[in-house]
């Protein structure tokens, strides 16, 4: 893990303890030079700085933390620590850890008051949630039991059906549902004289089997008997005398041809479209920036959240115009590239040229000109987030060299991209960042400081523009800050 990192997708508080546990957690080799250990170092006091602007005291807590752990924990260990040259430099980290102690006494309680304030709601949630999924179990176990009961119902339903459409007989055995002529006329006198005892037990039947059909809810049946145990005449409703035939010869109804004597009412006048439409807002005539999500899209290899970063689309040609004598010469020339820091995006605000010496092959800061840069960076609170460099004659590509310099950037933030332009070939320019793993840990391993040398493990970089972390857009401002000129 780098030394600056977006440590999660989330804003869950943590406890003090896994915020040291997350601190710790970097990659550490001392095959980096020290000076650029010592660079890491500044640079996690600006990222620290930048958060607690944006109020961000956990974040800012844990790099602290981490600047702490680096200068007092692992630079003893690096092989140069006690060379003399770096002294002034190792003094004045150890004088920035000192002083954030304070800070840090200052901003523990109340991070423990704000993990204990979420520990208490998720406690809490949790409870609830519990209670939820008891009351969704008994509205489960509720349903199965209706399902069961309307299984009983549709089986009585059944039952009771059957012994409807059962033929029924009179004590005498005469079939009460047979259509033929000659019972249907025994039926017929049955409804109509009330014969003594031949109704009554159809209707006791008839009653005796709805009852059964709704046992299970307690009902009290009226059987209202319209024949009597004892003889009598069933009176049937009167039939209504026969209406008038329709004439069909009669002329047929025509509608009214009485016209309407007043005016027609006035047509409403149309209201124009503008009257009910507001006025667009004007378009704004600046560029519009891309938006960065607010939980990071892309990761490393390992998982690990990469933050947006916002590249100039112009900064290139302007770069290539600044580099083109040496280019014509033959010479490589390299740029840093520096951001702030805003709503977890990164945007690229300054191309630096340093004070450097140049090859055909090589291109390296001076130790003056890496000290100006790093000066002017920590005056104006930037990162440094990469590199920029030529191959005047050579492909688009990071040679064994290139990677080791690209390692150091990476290992302090691991946003940090390498950006190649070579204009005499295709493609003329690449956006880089070396993979992790297995291309920064197996480069920051490697202690062979050839030019070209080979490496064993394969994939050591890749491409950083979308799908990557990197966003191009155009109308981004930037700032060319030469310093060879001093």
């Amino acid at each position: 893990m780098a030394l600056s990192r977006q440590q999660t997708t989330t804003s869950k508080p943590l406890s003090i303890k896994e915020i040291s546990l997350q601190a710790a957690q970097f990659d550490f080799s001392p095959n980096v030079a020290l000076q650029r250990w010592i660079r890491a170092a500044k640079m996690l006091l600006t990222e620290a700085a930048l958060c607690e602007q944006d109020g961000n005291l956990q974040k800012a807590y844990l790099y602290l933390v981490r600047h702490a752990d680096l200068v007092l924990e692992r630079l003893p260990h690096h092989p140069d620590y006690r060379d003399p040259h770096f002294k002034p430099d190792l003094m004045e980290a150890q004088r920035a850890v000192q002083r954030n102690f304070h800070k840090l006494d200052d901003w523990r309680p109340g991070l423990v008051q704000q993990y204990e304030r979420y520990e208490s709601a998720r406690e809490r949630w949790e409870v609830e949630q519990q209670r939820l999924e008891q009351e969704r179990e008994a509205s489960r176990q509720s349903a199965d039991q209706s399902r069961q009961r309307s299984a009983v119902f549709d089986d009585s339903h059944d039952a009771v059906h059957q012994q409807l459409i059962q033929p029924m007989k009179d004590p005498e055995g005469v079939n009460l549902q047979d259509s033929r002529p000659g019972k249907l006329g025994f039926r017929l006198r049955l409804w109509r004289h009330g014969e003594e005892g031949l109704q009554w037990p159809v209707m006791v039947k008839l009653a005796t089997t709805v009852a059964e059909f709704i046992s299970a809810t307690t009902v009290t049946i009226l059987v209202f008997a319209t024949l009597s145990t004892s003889s009598h005449t069933y009176n049937y409703p009167s039939v209504p005398a026969r209406e008038e035939a329709i004439d069909w010869r009669a002329p047929s109804l025509q509608p009214s041809t009485r016209r309407f004597n007043g005016s027609p009412p006035d047509v409403p006048a149309k209201d124009t479209y503008d009257r009910f439409t507001p006025a667009l807002p004007p378009r704004p005539s600046g560029p519009s920036i891309p938006r960065s999500p607010r939980h990071p899209a892309t990761t490393t290899e390992a998982g690990d959240p990469l933050r947006t970063l916002l590249l100039p689309s112009t900064l290139r040609p302007t770069f290539l115009n600044l580099a083109h004598p040496n280019t014509l010469s033959n010479l490589e020339t390299c740029g840093i590239l520096a951001a702030t820091l805003a709503s977890s995006t990164l945007k690229i605000t300054h191309l630096l040229l340093p004070a450097q010496h140049s090859t055909s092959e090589t291109c390296d800061t001076t130790p003056a000109g890496d000290a100006a840069l790093f000066d002017y960076c920590d005056a104006h609170s930037l990162l440094v987030c990469g590199w920029i460099h030529t191959h005047p004659s050579q492909t688009c590509f990071l040679s064994s060299r290139d990677l080791h310099t690209s390692s150091g950037y990476q290992v302090m933030m691991p946003e940090a991209i390498a950006i190649v332009c070579a204009p005499r070939h295709v493609p003329e320019f690449g956006v880089f960042r070396l993979t992790a793993p297995p291309g920064l840990q197996a480069v920051l391993g490697c202690k062979d400081e050839g030019v070209f040398h080979p490496h064993a493990e394969g994939g050591l970089y890749t491409d950083a523009l979308r799908p990557g972390h990197v966003v191009e857009s155009g109308g981004l401002e930037f700032e060319v800050v030469d310093l060879r000129k001093g």
